[in-house]
């Protein structure tokens, strides 16, 4: 049997969390904004809102915990790499200073709300506030949170007639005063 190698196992640490950051993190890009998400019942191969959120989190810290035990771990053939080509600069200044200002105006345009960098935000504010996904808007903002009672009274309809017509689609609830995303649940819908 070989014997454990911490190096590799902290490069494939590295680069997995890397995949699952990136990959989790295209998903919520495409995520319709929180109640709007638990609204429509949003999910993405099996996975809802929250669940993402969760693999996203770990997936990041993963990520920074393998980066800084990988720079810790190579860290003198790191600093002999930067002063090596810090001597051989000259060759690479062309290409460093480009890297720079492109990354500094890409943040830039983001600060400066600049086009067409407002392109790729607006898309993204448009498919959080559910262009994607909605067949419906909810009647208040974050309707999932609140209970039926407080949505009857927001959309000016008394309890007992948004209990009637629940009943009459064919729901019956029976606690309004729970979360209407618990309401939801135990009908099994969205």
């Amino acid at each position: 049997m070989k014997k454990f190698r911490l190096r590799p196992f902290i490069s494939f640490g590295l680069f997995w969390s890397f995949i699952v950051a990136a990959g989790s993190g295209v998903a919520m890009f495409f995520r319709p904004e929180g109640s709007l998400a638990s609204w429509t019942n949003w999910s993405l191969l099996g996975l809802d809102k929250k669940a993402w959120e969760s693999v996203h989190t770990l997936g990041i810290a993963a990520l920074l915990v393998f980066a800084v035990l990988h720079i810790i771990l190579n860290w003198k053939p790191l600093w002999g790499y930067l002063r090596k080509t810090a001597s051989r600069a000259a060759g690479a200044k062309v290409e460093c200073a480009l890297a720079l200002r492109l990354v500094a105006v890409i943040t830039a345009g983001a600060i400066g709300k600049w086009e067409p960098f407002q392109r790729l935000i607006a898309a993204r504010s448009a498919v959080k506030q559910g262009a994607l996904t909605i067949e419906f808007a909810p009647p208040l903002a974050d309707a999932v949170d609140r209970s039926l009672t407080d949505i009857c009274a927001a959309a000016s309809v008394t309890l007992e007639e948004g209990l009637a017509k629940l009943r009459a689609a064919g729901y019956e609830v029976g606690d309004p005063s729970q979360k209407f995303e618990k309401v939801a649940d135990n009908l099994g819908i969205s």
